[in-house]
């Protein structure tokens, strides 16, 4: 389990409830008021998260709203919040703790980061879902033929504001940062959007230690605060997190293997790195290859900063 959340547990463990229901992960909204998962086993570690040994959460009968009595020992789920017999309790004792970690960039030269952005470029023109960023890219592509007006104005969305953000950081002007992140906070359907997704990617790359997009970094982290009611609350959670430097253990996997390896080219490297890619692109429908697609632009931004 995160080790945030056990030290948040310890000091302000209390009664939350069921935000939301799905067959391999329960959000619940904590004492404290923050987003909190109970994952099962499949899954990897990630913020504010804990992984239970369970296959999936199909037989259990909990529902939205539902109270959970929440301390560092153990979840119990039920009407009375534990206080009775509970309908489930997921045991903390003995949780192996998770730290995410990061990684430094600062010994990179323009050359390493773009090697990196070609492998991951290679990997989202082979293996890419389309349907968010990847779509939006190609605005004359008969797949963003086939949508319609709504999904049109989106995918524009996602176009115009990737371009101005990477405009903006490129000149080093905050205001426009902060406009443009804004046009992309929340822009997109489902529970994470692919205007957010991007941004996690991005802000996962500045975030490590040698980043040059420290910028980018503080306007996103002030917009991103100033606006939860943009984005949906396990998204703006999720972002936030990105913007210190954590995520799911997949892409920080990814990542480490990305800055740590040292490969001949961008193929070697984006078929050294197949398996790390694919558990990426495997997150959500297409929400692997939107955060792909914004750690692409960070490496590329990171090459044309040095």
């Amino acid at each position: 389990m995160d080790s945030r959340l056990l030290g948040a547990l310890r000091e302000q463990p209390g009664r939350g409830h069921v935000h939301s229901v799905f067959d391999r992960v329960i959000n619940i909204t904590a004492p404290w008021g923050g987003l909190v998962s109970v994952a099962v086993k499949q899954l990897d570690d990630a913020p504010w998260t804990v992984r239970a040994e369970a296959g999936d959460w199909s037989g259990l009968i909990v529902q939205p709203g539902d109270p959970v009595l929440m301390d560092s020992r153990r979840f119990a789920f039920g009407p009375d919040g534990g206080a009775g017999a509970p309908e489930a309790t997921v045991q903390l004792g003995g949780a192996r703790e998770w730290f995410a970690k990061k990684v430094d960039m600062s010994a990179f030269a323009a050359a390493d980061f773009t090697l990196r952005a070609d492998a991951i470029e290679s990997v989202l023109e082979d293996r890419g879902v389309r349907g968010g960023i990847l779509e939006a890219a190609e605005g004359g592509s008969e797949g963003a033929g086939a949508l319609n007006d709504f999904e049109k104005g989106i995918a524009e969305g996602l176009r115009s504001g990737r371009e101005a953000l990477r405009s903006a950081v490129s000149a080093g002007d905050a205001t426009r940062i902060r406009d443009a992140a804004l046009a992309l906070l929340g822009l997109g359907s489902g529970l994470t959007p692919a205007g957010d997704d991007y941004l996690c990617g991005l802000a996962l790359i500045a975030s490590q230690p040698g980043s040059r997009l420290a910028g980018l970094r503080a306007e996103l982290s002030d917009v991103v605060a100033q606006n939860p009611e943009r984005t949906t609350e396990l998204s703006w959670t999720t972002l936030r997190e990105a913007l210190d430097g954590r995520a799911r253990e997949a892409l920080l996997e990814l990542l480490s293997q990305l800055v740590r390896r040292k490969p001949e080219d961008a193929a070697d490297l984006a078929q050294a790195l197949r398996v790390p890619f694919d558990r990426v692109l495997a997150i959500g429908h297409s929400s692997g290859t939107d955060i792909l697609c914004g750690l692409l632009a960070g490496l590329r931004l990171e090459a044309a900063l040095r």
